[in-house]
């Protein structure tokens, strides 16, 4: 109950906060780019670390997956909450991670099966070696209808980029 409370104050702390992010302090985990109308550059980039990210609402997804054993506790953000503060308009995704796999997801599978992309694994930042420090969660516990090579392929991990696509 005291973690529920302390998790409803953060959201409205942080609902506040998002135009006062600055810029990143900590290693850069995430490079955003695309339809993004917050920041009046050509580039229209974005870069954040962990604490900039952890700074967003927080999710929370009980599962199992393919590549692990056992069920996990994993705790990210949700994407609209991420472009909300960007200010981007954008329904597609596309993720590139550090070996450059590239996915595209809609964003509705995050509306919808209410994925996230993580960042903490059973009360841990997720390390490079164990498939982080970023990576999309998908509940096939609680949807076992993603469990196939559609949503198994968008369960991208090591991500680097984000890249907004424009409607």
């Amino acid at each position: 109950m005291i973690r529920f409370a302390i998790q409803m104050l953060l959201l409205c702390i942080s609902s506040i906060t998002f135009a006062e992010i600055e810029s990143p302090t900590g290693r850069v985990i995430l490079t955003t780019s695309g339809a993004i109308d917050e920041f009046n550059t050509d580039e229209k980039q974005a870069q954040f670390d962990l604490r900039m990210l952890q700074q967003l609402p927080a999710h929370e997804i009980q599962t199992h997956n393919p590549w692990e054993e056992g069920i996990h506790h994993y705790v990210g953000f949700h994407p609209r909450d991420l472009l909300q503060w960007l200010k981007a308009d954008g329904h597609i995704l596309r993720l590139t991670a550090s070996n450059q796999y590239v996915t595209e997801i809609p964003l509705s599978d995050f509306n919808d099966w209410d994925a996230i992309i993580a960042y903490e694994m059973d009360g841990h930042p997720i390390s490079v070696r164990n498939k982080g420090p970023l990576m999309v969660v998908y509940n096939f516990d609680k949807h076992p209808e993603l469990r196939n090579e559609v949503h198994y392929g968008r369960s991208i991990w090591q991500i680097q980029t984000l890249r907004i696509m424009e409607p």
